[in-house]
């Protein structure tokens, strides 16, 4: 888009960061590395960091090479978790530009690795496209370390490597995994908002 989406505002206040941020901080995942680019002002965090609540689950991860592709982003949180103790057994890769992901999909997918150790990875499914939020075990950290460019983990779900399971949202909750990543998508992310916001 040519600038920080996460600060963009779906409504007065309201960051399209921080919704998907506090979905996580409330799904029970424990430590976030929230990595951001150099340039993220991170007045869409201001809220979230002065939180007695919160704070204390947030590190701040700065990604110089965030730009050169998915790939930098995911190896600094990746590096970030692993540098943290206790080292975690899974990581959930999450991102700050799906702002309807709820904390109960991402539950959903904690639970299914949690009833089968056996999984390397649970990631999420819309229309058939795999996409985060995805839980990974520690047996992928390497190669998530190893992606390339603007290579996400999508690439190692198909791999034979690996054994997952992906859960498939329905059409009820294909709106939840909004991927904003355009001027088209971030319009129908206030659209849905509104929406939102007017049910209650």
């Amino acid at each position: 888009m040519g600038k920080p989406k996460l600060p963009l505002e779906l409504s007065p206040g309201v960051a399209l960061g921080s919704l998907a941020l506090r979905a996580l901080l409330a799904s029970g995942i424990g430590r976030i590395h929230l990595v951001v680019r150099p340039d993220d002002p991170l007045t869409w965090l201001q809220d979230i960091r002065e939180s007695s609540l919160y704070a204390p689950q947030l590190n701040i991860v700065v990604c110089e090479e965030a730009s050169l592709g998915m790939s930098y982003s995911i190896r600094a949180g990746v590096d970030a978790a692993l540098s943290s103790l206790p080292v975690p057994d899974a990581v959930v890769i999450g991102l700050g530009d799906q702002p309807f992901v709820t904390a109960a999909m991402v539950r959903r997918l904690l639970v299914v690795m949690e009833d089968n150790p056996g999984l390397d990875f649970a990631a999420s499914s819309m229309r058939g496209v795999v996409m985060p939020p995805a839980v990974i075990r520690y047996t992928m950290y390497k190669a998530l370390r190893g992606l390339k460019g603007d290579m996400g983990a999508r690439k190692l779900f198909a791999s034979p490597d690996y054994t997952g399971e992906i859960v498939e949202f329905g059409e009820e909750a294909a709106e939840l995994l909004l991927d904003v990543d355009d001027e088209d998508s971030l319009g129908q992310a206030v659209r849905r908002y509104r929406q939102i916001r007017g049910r209650r």
